[in-house]
């Protein structure tokens, strides 16, 4: 008879419950740069894809900064690896975001495609983020 071993499993679920609330949290912050920023840059004039791609980078900023400080903890002193890591992973995100986007202009107004359009992004740019760019903070 094999004993499973509880309080291990539960550490583990408690610290991911815990990085996916602050994950969440810094990802409500994100949303917000994000959707303000793009709304500001049409209302004065520039265009859809530029607006898209300047809003993402602002939200994108913010979020590396909170979730190397606030959420996975990096003590990593490379800043310059790190933050090139983590901008190929924000990139690559957006660029799905994107092209979502764009699919969903086809049979929506603009509003309701960047809406749902950035769906697509948190949960790859979480994944992405704890899998590789984070990955070696055990201590999150």
């Amino acid at each position: 008879v094999q004993v499973v071993r509880i309080r291990p499993f539960v550490g583990f679920m408690l610290t991911n419950a815990l990085l996916i609330v602050r994950y969440g949290a810094v990802g409500i912050l994100n949303t917000l740069v994000t959707i303000a920023t793009y709304f500001l840059l049409r209302h004065v004039g520039v265009g859809l894809d530029a607006a898209n791609f300047l809003s993402y980078l602002a939200g994108i900023l913010n979020s590396y900064v909170f979730n190397r400080l606030w959420v996975f903890r990096s003590r990593e002193n490379r800043y310059l690896r790190e933050g090139a890591v983590f901008f190929f992973g924000a990139a690559l995100c957006w660029a799905l975001q994107w092209v979502a986007f764009r699919l969903l202009l086809l049979c929506l107004s603009e509003r309701a495609a960047y809406l749902i359009g950035m769906c697509v992004y948190p949960g790859l740019n979480y994944l992405y983020n704890r899998l590789v760019t984070f990955k070696r903070n055990k201590r999150v």
